[in-house]
């Protein structure tokens, strides 16, 4: 699985198991359902923590994908925790 960074409020989040497309469809349904959306990230470095970030137009939103070292997307194991076996 990848990780995608995300950029907010001059914060970063992130978000394992998601690719910055299926992301996009989500920010772009929440911005076009025209209602409040709260979008569920992790906040923690090294551990989990929910964070909720609030999606509206007008709102910077901003997704980066992780690369490891030799460029490829950085791999995670089911609980989103780094894969030693591929860094």
């Amino acid at each position: 699985m990848t990780r995608v960074d995300i950029v907010y409020g001059g914060q970063q989040y992130s978000l394992g198991g998601r690719s910055i497309e299926s992301i996009q469809a989500e920010v772009d349904a929440a911005v076009l359902s025209d209602a409040p959306y709260w979008m569920r990230v992790n906040s923690g470095g090294g551990r989990f923590e929910d964070a909720f970030l609030l999606i509206a137009p007008g709102i910077p939103f901003a997704m980066l994908r992780v690369k490891g070292d030799n460029g490829d997307d950085i791999d995670l194991d089911v609980d989103g925790v780094f894969n030693q076996d591929v860094l």
